[in-house]
């Protein structure tokens, strides 16, 4: 190859990495089917085949059952833990962790943590109910690009889950 060559291809590479660098932190943020909202699947872990699952369980104790579209989570022993998936957001906006369910026994916290389940961010005691419910917990995701749902709870809990989305609400200002 001749200098000139050497030189047309090392710039190229170079605005290249150059144009990689400066995009990268965007291949972070939710892509275009979760720029809005994620609605979880209620697969416990193990997906069912055809998709992976959305939830992992904190404890060997937490008996987990799928039927008919709800999520039976029951704990007697050590207390209910279950956490999602790390979920991408966009820095500096607003969240909101949606529940649909019921609490039977026992009491029940949401909360939203960093992805590594270090950092609380904001969380809601669940509200026994006969009925099911909706329950809303408002966050903003401040430097944060991933988090993760956190469902606890105490010795003897039962929780149903029907369904379990974040939606994004808006701008950061004045949330949570």
């Amino acid at each position: 190859m001749s200098r000139s060559t050497d030189v047309a291809l090392a710039l190229a590479l170079a605005i290249v990495w150059l144009g990689g660098a400066l995009l990268f932190p965007r291949a972070l943020e939710p892509g275009r089917s979760e720029g809005n909202g994620i609605v979880l699947n209620l697969l416990v872990d193990k997906g069912d085949g055809s998709k992976a699952n959305d939830w992992y369980t904190g404890t060997t104790t937490l008996r987990s059952e799928l039927s008919e579209g709800s999520l039976r989570l029951e704990s007697h022993d050590s207390g209910l833990q279950i956490f999602s998936r790390p979920l991408a957001v966009f820095a500096g906006e607003c969240y909101a962790a949606v529940v649909h369910g019921r609490e039977i026994a026992g009491t029940s916290q949401l909360v939203v943590t960093d992805e590594e389940v270090r950092t609380a961010v904001s969380g809601i005691r669940l509200t026994p109910s006969a009925d099911r419910t909706d329950w809303r917990l408002v966050f903003g995701s401040g430097r944060l690009r991933r988090v993760t749902i956190v469902l606890l709870g105490q010795e003897e809990n039962v929780l149903e889950l029907d369904q379990v989305a974040l939606q994004r609400v808006g701008g950061g200002a004045g949330c949570g």
